[in-house]
């Protein structure tokens, strides 16, 4: 068996949303930091696409997009979002067979990077959708992600197969539900996103990879 190696990777990669979500990431230690060229709403790998009004998504501008992996819907904008892809192979000594502890030690190392910006706690309860969670990522709560407060920080979706883990990582710099709340379909769901309090960090994009980076464990 070949030994994983313990020195992390780092991507900085610039594109489309659905552009990054097809590309095959490698198996190994790396940290993929993605600057979306356009504004994106991100569909969790079983969410039914009838939830979005695509129409009115192109009208606006807002790229439509399927991830392969689980949760629901994330917005990810220029200067909003910031998205960061983590990604570790089965031989790393990160890796964790079982899945509900799989992204405690990722949500641990959030906390830490972030302590210049705010004090924040990795969720360590059992996974729970709320009202909504099915249809929108920020309204759920699963462990290994990374909350002030009630407020959800950092939202995770994890990727496993036979060779490694993709774990898909966006928290706000700025929270601006109202530019793509309306393309919900259901009106009791944009109503819960209207009213939804997500925390933020309004640090640089650069600053906060940084930061992650450098907590990542060597």
């Amino acid at each position: 068996m070949t030994t994983a190696s313990l020195s992390w990777l780092r991507h900085d990669w610039v594109g489309t949303a659905s552009d990054f979500h097809s590309k095959e990431l490698p198996a190994e230690r790396a940290l993929w930091l993605c600057s979306t060229e356009n504004p994106a709403l991100i569909l969790g790998s079983t969410q039914d696409q009838s939830d979005v009004l695509v129409d009115d998504a192109e009208t606006s501008g807002i790229e439509i997009v399927r991830r392969r992996s689980g949760g629901g819907a994330v917005y990810v904008a220029p200067s909003e979002s910031v998205w960061l892809d983590i990604t570790i192979s089965r031989e790393d000594p990160l890796w964790q067979d079982d899945v509900s502890a799989s992204m405690l030690w990722l949500g641990d190392v959030f906390v830490q990077a972030l302590q210049p910006w705010v004090h924040a706690e990795t969720f360590r309860g059992t996974f729970h959708n709320g009202d909504v969670g099915r249809a929108v990522c920020f309204a759920s709560a699963a462990p290994g992600e990374v909350f002030v407060a009630e407020n959800k920080l950092v939202g995770i979706s994890q990727r496993r197969n036979r060779e490694g883990a993709r774990f898909q990582c966006v928290l706000y710099r700025q929270w601006n539900p109202v530019v793509w709340g309306s393309l919900i379909a259901s009106l009791d769901v944009q109503e819960h996103v209207r009213n939804m309090q997500v925390a933020t960090v309004a640090a640089p994009e650069r600053d906060i990879a940084d930061a992650l980076m450098s907590a990542l464990p060597r």
